[in-house]
């Protein structure tokens, strides 16, 4: 039996119709319930908070997933990345008040300091101390975007969408630093022992991908 770990929520879609049009069974996948544990054929499927599927690949609980790069990239985990399925796509983006925008195109010194809320601490770090700054970290887990309007930050570092949810708070998209979308992974012990068994299930879902693409 082959395990896949994959992320509750809006992500959820996107991850049944990938395995569907692979040719996997999904039909108790899609009427899981409340079931985070749903086994059908040869297939066993972890349904798990996203943050949290990094994780269940790394430690061998499931063998393959589909998670979202960044809670790959947050969680700091080495996973083996076979590809990108293009859904989900959005983008990593610092956004803030217009006066905070201001602020981006002077010299970066003037960005030391800088607060910002984000529940992607690893990242946002990452992403200022890449340009020589460093800034005061609020972790949230939701509602980042009432972070300046209350106070607590002086802008967010966050996922963007359609960025209905920022205007709606009063905020801008300053910079994007990163596309983000669904990857197929799987952790290095899984494929050294298991490749076998997955080799032609990725090589479905890779083709399905492939097939989809532009469509």
């Amino acid at each position: 039996m082959l395990t896949f770990a994959l992320p509750t929520g809006r992500s959820l879609d996107d991850c049944i119709e990938i395995l569907e049009g692979a040719g996997l069974p999904v039909n108790k996948l899609k009427n899981a319930g409340r079931n985070l544990v749903i086994e059908d054929g040869s297939f066993r499927y972890l349904l798990s908070k996203p943050s949290d599927v990094p994780a269940m690949v790394h430690y061998g609980a499931a063998d393959l997933a589909i998670a979202g790069s960044d809670v790959i990239n947050e969680s700091g985990i080495s996973l083996i990345e076979f590809f990108d399925t293009g859904r989900g796509r959005c983008v990593m983006a610092i956004a803030g008040p217009q006066s905070i925008a201001e602020k981006f195109n002077d010299n970066v010194c003037g960005l030391m300091g800088l607060k910002v809320a984000t529940k992607y601490v690893n990242v946002a770090e990452k992403t200022f101390a890449s340009w020589g700054v460093q800034i005061k970290i609020l972790k949230l887990n939701g509602s980042v975007e009432l972070a300046p309007a209350l106070g607590l930050s002086d802008c967010i570092f966050d996922i963007v969408q359609t960025g209905g949810t920022l205007r709606a708070n009063g905020l801008i998209v300053i910079k994007e630093t990163e596309p983000v979308s669904l990857r197929l992974v799987a952790g290095a012990g899984a494929v050294q022992l298991r490749w076998h068994s997955m080799f032609g299930v990725v090589n479905s879902i890779e083709n399905y991908v492939k097939g989809t693409v532009g469509k």
